[in-house]
């Protein structure tokens, strides 16, 4: 009796812990998304390049509330492609102008950012497949929800070279 008792006890201050964890995520979630999918749009040279892919950013939150030290973290690309394409000064300057968020506990975070791509010329809706490694996880940060970015081909058309057809989709890796 006193065995399924202890475990009756442990069962459920384990499962009051984990709902209070979650209850808190959920505190975070919401202002925290709906800021940064609102301050981060689809970068112009990504659209005209038909550029697709999952972008995971670092960021800190201070006692404050304040969002700082954002960094794209994966996947690595090389100064001059970044540039061109625009995924991170994006993201960096979206993820900066977050407003300060109330009852946001302090720390470090990861959001994974879906840059989703739908070539209306080829006729397909490009979802990113790329993930990050295993190296990236750490008990230092948080891992958040995925936030969805969009964009059509159509967009910023005039801006395509000669026939203002797309190139074929292309997802970003790592290189």
């Amino acid at each position: 009796m006193k065995k399924s008792f202890a475990f009756a006890s442990l069962f459920l201050s384990l499962l009051c812990i984990e709902s209070y964890a979650q209850a808190i995520r959920e505190t975070i979630d919401p202002i925290f998304y709906k800021a940064a999918q609102k301050n981060i749009g689809y970068p112009i040279g990504a659209i005209r390049g038909s550029v697709y892919g999952r972008l995971y950013a670092s960021f800190e939150v201070d006692n404050k509330g304040a969002v700082k030290n954002v960094n794209l973290i994966y996947p690595l690309v090389s100064k001059k492609i970044s540039h061109l394409l625009g995924f991170e000064a994006e993201i960096v300057g979206g993820l900066s102008k977050t407003p300060h968020l109330n009852n946001v506990s302090e720390g470090k975070y990861i959001l994974p950012i879906a840059f989703v791509y739908k070539n209306i010329y080829y006729g397909d809706e490009n979802y990113p497949t790329n993930r990050i490694s295993e190296d990236y996880f750490s008990k230092d940060f948080q891992f958040l929800k995925e936030i969805q970015i969009t964009a059509r081909s159509d967009q910023y058309r005039m801006l395509r070279p000669f026939s203002g057809i797309p190139p074929a989709s292309r997802q970003i890796v790592e290189y």
